[in-house]
């Protein structure tokens, strides 16, 4: 997994370079809508096309899936999967909102529990996480693990709470949880929230609108899962979704399983 790590590693660092580079004006610049019907940026052709290039340059065949294209072959194509998420917090970086990151997962098979490799860079400060199976999570070359906060008074969570009218009372549902949690928290790039997990700047991250796709995920799931943490759908399961052809799905990273069952009772399902 040597090769994936590096080729992670080298792509996400490149990402945050090319970002850098690009004009204020270059990022606000829409550009068209995606396959699932959000705004496209330009700043997300810009790392997506890294992305492929870097892809190409490392490997002979491969099958990219990526939030702004359809599934891309490379040579006959997968294995290995690369799941990308080019930027995740786009109209972050187009308003200023400094929050946004770019993900990337590597999977030997279809699913969430086949990858074996993956990264996630903080697009502001090029801080890296990075995961590999079965061989532990690093943010910046240091091993993470999640907090070992177990109790939902103690916990700092984050909650993604933009539901934009299209699930009616889903804030209701979820307001046990806000107002039992010592401090709740949302910045509006998935990606990341999930990776405060793993390195236990946060104790959770609940998302139960199953509007986030498995590309959004499929990169800090393993991370929070090789830092200790558990990643569990909306039954408190283990999740595992397709990730070809992408999937959508709630989804709760969380530090342990005892402050999993304070969370899922102080929510209405």
């Amino acid at each position: 997994m040597e090769k994936y790590l590096d080729y992670v590693k080298e792509t996400l660092i490149e990402c945050f370079r090319k970002i850098r580079e690009t004009t204020y004006d270059e990022i606000r610049k829409t550009v068209s809508l995606n396959r699932f019907g959000d705004q496209t940026f330009e700043i997300d052709l810009v790392a997506e096309k890294l992305v492929f290039e870097s892809t190409k340059k490392h490997f002979k065949d491969a099958t990219i899936v990526s939030e702004e294209s359809e599934v891309i072959r490379i040579g006959k194509g997968g294995p290995p999967f690369i799941i990308v998420d080019p930027i995740d917090g786009s109209i972050n970086a187009a308003r200023g909102y400094p929050c946004y990151s770019s993900s990337i997962a590597v999977a030997e098979g279809e699913n969430l529990n086949d990858v074996v490799c993956s990264g996630v860079i903080n697009l502001l400060d090029g801080s890296i996480y990075l995961a590999e199976k079965n061989r532990g999570a690093f943010l910046n070359g240091k091993e993470i693990r999640v907090s070992n906060v177990e109790k939902l008074e103690e916990a700092l969570i984050a909650v993604d709470l933009n539901v934009r009218g299209k699930i009616p009372g889903y804030v209701k549902r979820i307001s046990g949880l806000v107002e039992k949690a010592k401090h709740v928290r949302f910045l509006g790039t998935d990606a990341l929230e999930i990776c405060m997990v793993a390195s236990g700047a946060t104790d959770a991250f609940v998302d139960l609108r199953g509007f986030l796709r498995s590309l959004d995920f499929a990169a800090a799931s393993l991370i929070v899962r090789e830092a200790g943490g558990l990643v569990l759908n909306e039954k408190g399961e283990d999740l595992n979704v397709k990730l070809i052809p992408v999937s959508r799905s709630p989804i709760i990273a969380v530090a342990s399983r005892k402050l999993a069952e304070e969370i899922f009772s102080n929510i209405n399902l």
